[in-house]
């Protein structure tokens, strides 16, 4: 089985909690990014999976400028806010691990 790359988007509990898992499992998994505001979070992902500085990010979009560096994207963002980053990471062609609710709202949903 091919090792698959990641990157992941949130890095508060959740997310962790996925890439935790991943790190047990480094024949499968290699986090090679990481997106998130809080800089304790994202210095811990970082830390753990030993990211490059230059692939850690304070925002989603930063990360989707890279254009697809990864095979997977992890999306565990705050419940609201997961509608914008799945659709980015779409459109780059990543599969994804999205938490539900896909959006906040059926519009959206509907998008």
């Amino acid at each position: 089985m091919k090792k698959l790359k990641v990157v992941l988007i949130g890095a508060g509990n959740r997310g962790e909690t996925y890439t935790n898992i991943m790190h047990e499992f480094p024949e499968k998994f290699q986090v090679v990014a990481v997106a998130e505001p809080v800089l304790s979070r994202r210095n811990h992902v970082k830390t753990l999976h030993n990211i490059p500085d230059d692939l850690c990010f304070d925002s989603y979009s930063e990360l989707f400028k890279k254009g697809k560096i990864a095979d997977l994207a992890i999306i565990s963002t705050q419940d609201r806010m997961h509608f914008a980053p799945a659709m980015e990471a779409i459109k780059l062609k990543y599969d994804l691990l999205l938490e539900k609710p896909l959006a906040p709202s059926a519009e959206e949903c509907l998008s």
